[in-house]
């Protein structure tokens, strides 16, 4: 005699869930903004605010927050990856954001889209953009960020929505 057990979970969220995780992420901004002294709190705002329309809009793989020293020379970045299967995750609260200062320097936010994104007409491209509050630009930035060590930090989650944020230093 054998038996079978198959276990189904259904998991929705909506776009209030993926605000309340990017939230997390735009109080992780606005902390390394005023630690590094390089972002003033509106840039910072209006940057979380496009990350957010972003994200619940399907658009978000990733962002990136980047420190780079005066040289150009990446010295600390934040990964956060969005998990749309959080599973096991927990939901943590903001912190480890006391990033250096750093005369010269620059803090920025780079993204990286989905196939969601890829997907749109340049039209419907073109449509999303103008409801941004800042430009958005294409970087070059590798992503690996190379020579500097990865940590995972901890997760934000909000129902079957989060990102991962790992450290770079």
């Amino acid at each position: 005699m054998s038996s079978t057990a198959i276990q189904s979970r259904s998991v929705s969220f909506t776009t209030a869930d993926i605000g309340k995780v990017i939230d997390c992420f735009a109080a992780d901004l606005d902390m390394n903004a005023q630690s590094t002294g390089l972002l003033t709190w509106e840039v910072a705002r209006q940057s979380a605010a496009d990350v957010k329309l972003m994200a619940q809009n399907g658009y978000l793989v990733e962002a990136n927050i980047v420190l780079a020293d005066a040289s150009g020379t990446i010295i600390r970045a934040g990964k956060y990856e969005v998990a749309t299967n959080v599973g096991t995750l927990t939901a943590q609260r903001p912190g480890n954001n006391l990033w250096p200062r750093t005369a010269g320097g620059q803090l920025y936010v780079v993204v990286r889209y989905s196939q969601t994104w890829r997907n749109l007409t340049e039209t419907q491209r073109a449509a999303f953009i103008k409801t941004l509050n800042t430009s958005w630009s294409a970087a070059s930035t590798d992503l690996s960020f190379p020579g500097l060590t990865c940590s995972s930090d901890r997760s934000y989650v909000s129902n079957g929505w989060g990102v991962t944020k790992s450290v770079f230093k």
